[in-house]
Order: structure tokens, then sequence, then C-alpha cells
């Protein structure tokens, strides 16, 4: 059966507060909204770490840095150091060979010409060797002549001696050695032993330390007195 009453209505006109309750109702609303949406939000591992690029190279304190540097350094001061040495040495070096070379010079210079007199020595020395020795019977002008050969030959030794050049000792008996001898040919002399200097041909000379010439000698050798007697 259908009720003949109706439920009453009522409406309510907008009135300030509920403007107000609404304003209210609004914000209270989107509030509790975004509280809701933060909750939802997935928490942060506060102790997950960032993950490291393991291609980028850590870097250096300034310790680090500073120490390299100076092992750097002291390593092209070392190479400095030797470098400078090595050129100080080739230097001293050069200036020895120099100084040699100027010494050499001084000291050989009248080699050549020293050669050409010696030539002249031999001769005196000849004519002197082959000479009658100065004496009563013989006439004023011979014995003048032959003091004359011989101060020549002392006035040339001297000025040898200025220079250097000196003869070289050697006498029969004496072995023979080939840094100051030049065999010429071998002898048979029974006064001798074998290797020994038998005959003196022509004397040797010597500049400072270098031989200007060698002695010309004739050494003994058994084997041709054998030969000899045969």
């Amino acid at each position: 059966m259908l009720s003949i009453f109706k439920t009453p209505t009522f409406q309510l006109s907008q009135t300030p507060f509920s403007l107000a309750f609404g304003s209210f109702k609004r914000n209270f609303m989107n509030k509790t909204q975004k509280t809701t949406d933060d909750n939802n939000k997935p928490e942060k591992d506060l102790n997950t770490q960032p993950e490291k690029d393991l291609n980028t190279k850590p870097e250096k304190d300034e310790k680090t840095v500073l120490q390299e540097r100076v092992t750097e350094l002291e390593k092209e001061l070392k190479e400095s150091k030797d470098s400078l040495l090595r050129s100080l040495a080739e230097q001293q070096n050069q200036s020895k060979r120099l100084r040699k070379q100027m010494k050499d010079t001084r000291n050989f210079a009248v080699t050549d010409f020293s050669k050409s007199l010696l030539e002249i020595v031999d001769n005196l020395q000849r004519a002197l060797e082959n000479s009658a020795k100065p004496s009563d019977e013989l006439s004023k002008e011979y014995k003048s002549l032959h003091e004359g050969v011989v101060l020549t030959e002392k006035i040339l030794h001297k000025v040898f001696a200025k220079y250097g050049i000196v003869q070289i000792d050697c006498k029969q008996g004496d072995k023979f050695d080939y840094k100051v001898h030049n065999a010429v040919v071998t002898i048979a002399n029974s006064k001798f032993n074998d290797g020994e200097l038998g005959l003196i041909i022509q004397r040797g000379y010597k500049i400072k330390e270098r031989i200007l010439r060698a002695a010309r000698v004739g050494v003994v050798k058994k084997e041709a007195e054998e030969e000899k007697k045969n």
C-alpha cells in the first residue's frame, strides 16, 4: 500500500557557516590525500652507497702528487748531472789530446831536417875513423883540418842534444834489439854468441822517445860460420 505521506524535504540555504565548513573540509581532504601519496612512495635505503665507476681512477692526494713530482725532478737532475760529467770528461780528454799533439809537434818538427843532418854526421865520423891521428910527423895543415872536422862533429852533436836528438848506444856484443837495430846482414864471428851484434855499420839516433833512425848492424849467426867452414 502506498504511503500517502511524503517525507518532507528541507533545502538549506548557503550560510557563512556552511561555506567555511566546506572550505575546511576540502583543505582537510587535500592534506589527507598528500599524506597518503607520500606514504605510498618507496623508502630510500640510507645505508646504500652510490655505485663507483670502475673505469674512474681514484684521485691522488696532494702528498702523493708532490712526492711523485719530487721523484721526477730528482731523476731529471741525475740525468743532467751525468750528461754534464760526460761532457766535462770529453773536454778534458780532448784538451789532453791537443796538448799532446802540440808537444809532439814541437818535439818532432825538426825530424825531417835532422835526418838530413845525420848524413853529414855520418860522413864526418867516417872521415875521422879512416884518417890518421894527428902526430908530429904530419903537416900542420893536416892537423888543423883534423881538428876542424872534430870540432864540427862536436857542434852538430851539441845542436842535436838541444832538440833532444841523441845517438843510440850500441856496440859489438850487444844483444840484437829489433826496436833500435836494423839487421842488414848476418855474419860469422866466433867472438860473439848467436844473435849478438858482430858489426856496427851505421849509427842510430832517436829524438826524444821516438826512433829517428835505427842503427844498421850485422848480427852473428852460427849457422853462417859453419857454412863458411864447409
